[in-house]
């Protein structure tokens, strides 16, 4: 299956599971951005088991129900700050992509840049996914979203102020 065919295919088929059914996913490599956009978008309605952790092949079965804890939850690591200065009139540029690979969580990575803005200064943001979820985010921080889908079946988000906040910026990690 082409890399971008993936995740709306796994989604769609999920969708139409009922509650209780489940996903067995096979897969060459650690589907961990898949478990990341599970736990945006479905958090508290899946289980993530393991049956296989590679090297050669990871098995993982998502189940589809009312859950309390998704079963696997990724060890924390510390993000790291983006290695790129910031300069004023220059976009402040995040790439998750290592990071999901890593199996690293973004949300530190996200909040520092947040937090590293210059006023004006606009944010771009390149995700293993569409973060459907960092949308309703930054429009509550006064930002307007531009989005395209990339070649490599990866997202570009860019973040532009354009009015102000409409409540408290929340840290990524607290959704």
């Amino acid at each position: 299956m082409t890399p971008r065919d993936r995740h709306p295919t796994i989604f769609n088929t999920w969708e139409s599971l009922g509650q209780g059914g489940s996903i067995l996913l096979v897969n060459d490599h650690d589907p961990i951005p898949l478990y990341y956009q599970f736990a945006c978008e479905h958090g508290g309605g899946f289980r993530w088991q393991y049956l296989d952790q590679g090297p050669q092949v990871w098995r993982v079965r998502i189940t589809k129900g009312d859950f309390a804890e998704p079963g696997y939850v990724p060890p924390s690591r510390p993000a790291k700050a983006p290695a790129v200065p910031i300069d004023f009139n220059e976009p402040l540029v995040l790439d998750t992509r290592p990071l999901f690979q890593r199996g690293e969580t973004p949300c530190q990575a996200i909040d520092q840049c947040v937090a590293a803005l210059k006023p004006g200064q606009d944010f771009i943001i390149l995700v293993p996914f569409e973060p459907i979820p960092l949308y309703t985010k930054f429009s509550n921080l006064g930002f307007s979203h531009r989005s395209a889908q990339l070649d490599d079946g990866s997202w570009r988000i860019e973040f532009k102020k354009t009015g102000e906040a409409k409540g408290a910026f929340v840290p990524c990690g607290g959704h």
